[in-house]
C-alpha cells in the first residue's frame, strides 16, 4: 500500500469565488470541501522531456580501413580490424560531442604492431598534443571533450 503525501493549502477566498486547477493537480469539491490531489502519471508525463538524454550514444566498431572518423555520438570506439594494419582515427570537434567521456580501445589486441593514431580536428589538442598514439596491445584511452579546446585525458 502506497503512502500518499499530503499537501495542505490555506486560502481565504472571498465568496462567491471560482477555483480552477490544471493537470497534474486535481480538485474535488464534494460536500463543499475542496480536496486537492496530484495526478502522478500526468506529472511524470509533463516532466519526461526534461529528463530525456541530450545525446543518443552509440558504440562504434571499426573493422577495416587505414582511417576512420569517430562519430559525434560515439561513447565507445572499438578498433577491431579483421585484417591487421595501422589506423588513424579523426576526432570531431569537442563542441559537437556530448559531455560524456569517450573510450577508444584496441579490441583486436594488436596495437603494439598496428598502432592506432588519434588525430584532432582544427587546432584542438589532447592536453597540448595534436595527436595520440595507442601503441600497446589492448591499449585504450578515455577522452573528455572540452568545447573550444579539445580533449582531456
Amino acid at each position: 500500500m502506497a503512502i500518499l503525501p499530503k499537501v495542505k493549502l490555506r486560502a481565504l477566498p472571498t465568496f462567491p469565488s471560482r477555483v480552477v486547477v490544471e493537470s497534474p493537480i486535481l480538485l474535488d469539491t464534494a460536500g463543499g470541501i475542496f480536496t486537492f490531489s496530484l495526478d502522478i502519471d500526468a506529472l511524470l508525463a509533463s516532466l519526461q522531456s526534461s529528463f530525456e538524454p541530450i545525446h543518443s550514444y552509440i558504440n562504434q566498431e571499426i573493422t577495416s580501413g587505414a582511417s576512420a572518423t569517430v562519430a559525434t555520438n560515439a561513447k565507445t570506439v572499438r578498433v577491431n580490424k579483421t585484417v591487421g594494419g595501422a589506423i588513424t582515427l579523426t576526432m570531431p570537434l569537442a563542441a559537437t560531442m556530448g559531455p560524456e567521456q569517450i573510450l577508444i580501445g584496441d579490441w583486436k589486441g594488436d596495437a603494439g604492431t598496428n598502432n592506432i593514431t588519434i588525430n584532432l580536428t582544427g587546432s584542438e589538442k589532447i592536453q597540448g598534443l595534436s595527436s595520440w598514439v595507442i601503441a600497446a596491445d589492448n591499449g585504450s584511452i578515455c577522452l573528455r571533450p572540452i568545447p573550444g579546446v579539445g580533449y582531456a585525458l
